[in-house]
């Protein structure tokens, strides 16, 4: 009997200490994505569509 509960008081360690831990990188993830979010130093993204260096592609006809 004695061991079972010391072994449920060292499943009660491991359980804080664990959650200790999620707590942490939860915390640290709000605060890297808050700081990623309200970030305005970076210019904002501007996607161009790719061109072909050869031209249009082969098959698909031209209209003017």
């Amino acid at each position: 009997m004695a061991i079972v509960l010391s072994l449920m008081h060292v499943l009660d360690v491991l359980f804080f200490v664990g959650l200790a831990g999620s707590s942490i990188v939860v915390i640290y993830s709000f605060i890297e994505d808050t700081i990623e979010l309200f970030d305005r130093d970076e210019s904002p993204v501007v996607q161009t569509t790719p061109t072909s260096p050869q031209g249009p592609t082969p098959g698909i006809a031209a209209r003017s």
